[in-house]
């Protein structure tokens, strides 16, 4: 596979090449409603220290009930601008983002593998935006303890899919041991007024 990388709401970048990011095969939260939250709609930034610059993320509804996400870097090439769609589900002061990446508003990458990749994300009281994505190691874990029903792949390298239905998938992640999976985070997001 292409080298791909997937940006979300954050500055971190998760590469494809070698391992892509774990994956659900049903989107979290469809049990409850797939549903575009008007909290997170807008332009956030975020700081992406890595490559010492600003990206910037709109999060747009669209015609489909989806979030469309457009990021772009303050400073760059053309190739670094990234879109995605995103199938909500909100709980409050936190909620899951499903992660599709695409070519254009309509078209989805086509490398990628199917389901989508869950991100988990907390509204914070100052009206910061924090993004965490599920921790690989983790969810293999999870997985191999039959936890939660999916696969690892072959041998320590092979990619986690979490396979569980809708009820149990949405069941384990509003559990405590589910959502402490989601440990990393990404980067805390300001709106821009």
């Amino acid at each position: 596979m292409k080298n791909v990388r997937l940006l979300f709401l954050a500055a971190a970048m998760l590469t494809l090449a070698a391992c892509y990011p774990p994956t659900t095969s049903h989107p979290i939260g469809s049990t409850v409603g797939l549903k575009i939250d008007p909290a997170v709609l807008g332009v956030w930034r975020a700081p992406d220290p890595d490559n010492h610059r600003t990206i910037y993320y709109h999060l747009l509804s669209a015609k489909d009930g989806t979030i469309f996400a457009v990021l772009v870097p303050d400073q760059g090439q053309a190739s670094d601008v990234s879109m995605l769609k995103l199938k909500a589900a909100s709980f409050g002061n936190f909620g899951f983002l499903n992660v599709r990446l695409m070519m254009d508003a309509e078209h989805e990458t086509p490398d990628q593998p199917a389901g989508s990749v869950p991100i988990l994300y907390r509204l914070q009281p100052n009206g910061t935006l924090k993004i965490f994505g599920l921790d690989e190691d983790a969810a293999k874990k999870a997985i191999n303890t039959h936890k939660i029903a999916g696969t690892t792949g072959e041998g320590g390298d092979g990619d986690a899919v979490i396979t569980a239905d809708a009820a149990a998938l949405d069941k384990f992640f509003r559990s405590p041991a589910g959502l402490a999976l989601f440990d990393k985070l990404f980067a805390t997001l300001t709106k821009v007024k």
